[in-house]
């Protein structure tokens, strides 16, 4: 199923052999008419959506995990189909973080990140292992909610600190 730039559309995920979202595959099946285009951008940003959707542009220079991140933040914007800013901006950016966040690492993938590195002394060894931003990480963690603590400390059967999910 396709939508028209801008457009909310149903929910349909494309997922790598991990188990991991992938925005790439997810822009090929779902969005065809958007280009994603890699440039050099001024200031901090890292990502944008343009030309009313058709095009999403990614900041030259980012680390693999960094486009990632943007290009599904960038794809959740297009699927809220808010695509410029305004007095809500600040709000909308706060629920799109959060999305991608959430759909870049399901609970699942979190504990198996832990298992696989043997705790959670190094957050950045962990953003790396999901192929994801430090700050997609944090926002991530911070958002772990009563019953993925709960879950996280019967799966790790409390062997290693959980520093902020606890």
């Amino acid at each position: 199923m396709t939508s028209r730039p801008g457009t909310p559309r149903p929910q349909l995920i494309s997922y790598d052999s991990r188990g991991l979202y992938d925005p790439w595959a997810d822009v090929r099946q779902n969005w065809p008419a958007v280009r994603v285009v890699i440039e050099p951008m001024s200031g901090d940003l890292l990502g944008e959506v343009r030309d009313d959707g058709l095009v999403i542009a990614l900041r030259a220079g980012t680390s693999g995990a960094q486009r990632r991140c943007t290009l599904t933040h960038e794809l959740v914007h297009l699927e809220r189909g808010i695509l410029d800013c305004g007095p809500w901006s600040q709000r909308e950016e706060i629920q799109v973080h959060t999305e991608t966040a959430l759909r870049l690492v399901p609970l699942s993938q979190l504990i198996a990140a832990i298992r696989a590195l043997g705790g959670v002394e190094d957050p950045g060894a962990i953003a790396q292992w999901l192929d994801v931003d430090s700050e997609t990480l944090a926002v991530r963690l911070s958002r772990v909610d009563r019953v993925e603590r709960r879950a996280l400390r019967r799966a790790l059967a409390r062997q290693v600190p959980l520093w902020s999910v606890a």
